[in-house]
């Protein structure tokens, strides 16, 4: 019990820790694609260590809410991050049922901001406040049909479990796993506002969604919106990068080393993605999202009925 429990708290510390590395690679990857040299792979602890020394300003019109906002959004990515199977070392939190409790701790986080956006009064903060509510509510059902999915099969209710059940012995299997790796992906560049779906560069307001609600933030509460939006970013990876698990299964070293290439084979994705595609328009965002939930429903049914 005590090993498990220190081990949980290394997971911890190491997704904490990398989680402003992997989006500052991505950024890197980013700036290559495009031709440029770009900013340092260390850039977003600087801009973090800027925030942080920067003074707090707080709207006049925001209450409590605005106040109290940040600091639930990084504890909310913190009790998430405790939750997920790193390599084969078991999660601090980790009991049948946690698969709900994940989802809406995610969904507390964002909850939190949408009503601190509201909070303060803006009408542009307002709107991005809308078109985050709104989203969610496409992209919520993605996660359900294809993690829950793979619990189905499995039998299994918990994150930890259900990774660890995944065996690539059929092709049948197989494809059904890599199908359901690509709703994953799709749900982390919505939920982490990444292209297609959104700009994470951008401040143009009649086009942002997240960063809109965050304008009126400055000091620590800025630092800590930012070092919750790299957490979230590094969750959702370590989620596509645990499909990998079966290959790691014989030894801790190769467990290690597919940690290292996926996360940044997984850089390397999400760089030519936003390289390459450009922001959908509002009104197709929800058919984006709809397709992905379809394809985890058909991945489902077609495994459960050929298999």
């Amino acid at each position: 019990m005590g090993l498990t429990f220190l081990q949980g708290i290394i997971s911890i510390i190491v997704i904490m820790a990398l989680a402003p590395l992997f989006a500052g690679m991505v950024n890197k990857q980013k700036a290559i694609l495009t031709g440029r040299i770009g900013a340092p792979v260390l850039q977003p602890y600087y801009e973090l260590i800027r925030l942080f020394k920067k003074e707090t300003i707080n709207a006049g019109t925001s209450s409590f809410i605005s106040r109290i906002s940040p600091l639930i959004n990084l504890v909310s990515m913190i009790v998430a991050a405790a939750m997920l199977p790193v390599g084969f070392w078991k999660p601090i939190i980790s009991f049948n049922g946690d698969i709900i409790l994940f989802a809406y701790i995610l969904g507390l986080a964002r909850f939190f901001q949408i009503l601190a956006a509201m909070d303060i009064g803006s009408s542009f903060e307002g709107m991005g406040a809308a078109r985050e509510a709104t989203f969610a509510l496409f992209a919520e059902p993605i996660f359900f049909f294809t993690i829950g999915s793979i619990s189905f099969i499995s039998g299994y209710n918990s994150l930890f479990d259900i990774y660890h059940s995944i065996q690539l012995n059929n092709v049948s299997y197989e494809v059904f796993i890599i199908v359901c790796s690509i709703s994953v992906f799709m749900l982390a560049v919505t939920e982490c506002s990444r292209m297609p779906v959104d700009d994470p560069n951008t401040h143009l307001e009649l086009t942002m969604i997240h960063e809109v609600m965050i304008l009126d933030n400055s000091g620590i509460d800025l630092f800590l919106y930012q070092y919750s939006s790299y957490i979230k970013l590094f969750i959702y990876a370590l989620l596509e990068i645990s499909f990998f698990y079966p290959f790691s299964q014989k030894s801790n070293s190769v467990g290690i080393l597919i940690f290292i290439t996926g996360s940044v084979a997984l850089t390397f994705v999400l760089g030519i993605v936003e390289t390459i595609t450009s922001r959908y328009r509002m009104k197709n965002i929800p058919q984006y999202l709809l397709f992905a939930t379809a394809i985890g429903i058909l991945n489902l049914l077609i495994y459960t009925f050929t298999k």
